[in-house]
């Protein structure tokens, strides 16, 4: 079961008509037998669908980004009736797909009440990853001398402004829609930081986010992430950031759950950086945020803790509007 420890505001029930409820979530591999990174199928009775299931079920979710999925059906079977996809965009309300390319889809959503709103998920590529960047930079020289040329120099390095996957598939899709001004909601693994999280105040005071770091600078810098500044340029809103300001009380880290230090096919834990890559945006005058929650494994990383074997590598993410007449 989900237990709620989030603000009350933040817990809505699913059953408030004037509530949309929207999740992002990394599901791992299609939810499927992922033994080559620590999650068997015999590990959750046979079969991780119940338990991914189970997490969008009791979040009381309306419509869902997934990221990773296989598309089989399997976990749209695991949701039971009532639930449509298109593309990897699983809804309670008809859903029209306008596109659907590798790594992401774009449907627009209808609403009971007559109203349209536009759901975008996507995967940006996971190569290049900043903060492994900036380990690797801390291994090599142990300090940082010039913040303003490490910035730049992290920044370049791990850049994915064009390409498939890249900033550039997702902004496209978005601009005639922003130009529209119409009501926007964007899901996505972004495989990338955040510059509401990776501040001055967050340097001077956050978590080092690498677990056993065998250096003697703690890796928390102020970086301004390229994607997430086109996006909010673009005039999209960071629900979790938006709900919780403090970057530093509240992390919102959704990379990654612990898991035993010798896991085979992943990087020992104690050389993880734990971040904030799940998101979800939104824009358009008819969106108003009421609520955000990362939901996770226990209380310690998350507002809404659901008992039990976490079933993904990823935490998701929940964010509630209220939607204007």
């Amino acid at each position: 079961m989900l237990i709620a420890i989030a603000p009350a505001q933040a817990q809505q029930s699913g059953t408030d008509a004037s509530a949309l409820r929207v999740l992002s979530f990394n599901i791992l591999q299609g939810g499927g037998n992922a033994a080559n990174v620590g999650f068997s199928n015999q590990d959750f009775g046979g079969s991780r669908y119940d338990e991914l299931a189970s997490v969008i079920l009791q979040s009381d979710a309306d419509v869902i980004g997934i990221q990773e999925d296989d598309r089989s059906g399997r976990l749209l079977t695991a949701l039971g009736k009532g639930w449509k996809r298109k593309g990897s965009i699983y809804s309670k309300y008809d859903l029209t797909l306008l596109l659907n390319e590798n790594w992401m889809s774009v449907g627009r959503l209808r609403l009971p009440t007559g109203q349209s709103i536009v759901v975008v998920n996507c995967h940006w590529r996971p190569s290049d990853y900043g903060p492994f960047q900036v380990q690797d930079y801390l291994r090599q020289r142990g300090r940082v001398e010039d913040p303003v040329d490490f910035e730049q120099r992290i920044l370049r390095s791990s850049d994915k402004t064009s390409g498939d996957r890249g900033y550039e598939q997702t902004l496209n899709a978005l601009k005639p829609f922003l130009a529209d001004q119409e009501m926007i909601v964007l899901t996505g693994d972004f495989n990338e930081p955040s510059h509401l999280d990776w501040t001055a105040r967050s340097a001077e005071d956050g978590m080092d986010r690498w677990i056993d770091n065998p250096t003697e600078t703690p890796l928390r810098f102020r970086i301004r992430w390229r994607g997430s500044r086109l996006l909010a340029d673009a005039g999209l809103r960071d629900a979790y950031r938006s709900f919780y300001v403090d970057e530093v009380r509240h992390p919102g880290n959704t990379w990654t759950p612990s898991y035993p230090e010798n896991s085979a096919g992943r990087r020992a834990y104690s050389d993880q950086v734990l971040d904030r890559i799940d998101m979800i945006y939104f824009a358009g005058p008819g969106l108003r945020l009421r609520s955000a929650a990362v939901l996770g494994e226990s209380r310690d990383v998350a507002e809404i803790v659901r008992d039990g074997r976490w079933p993904s590598d990823h935490r998701a993410v929940l964010a509630v509007f209220d939607i204007a007449p």
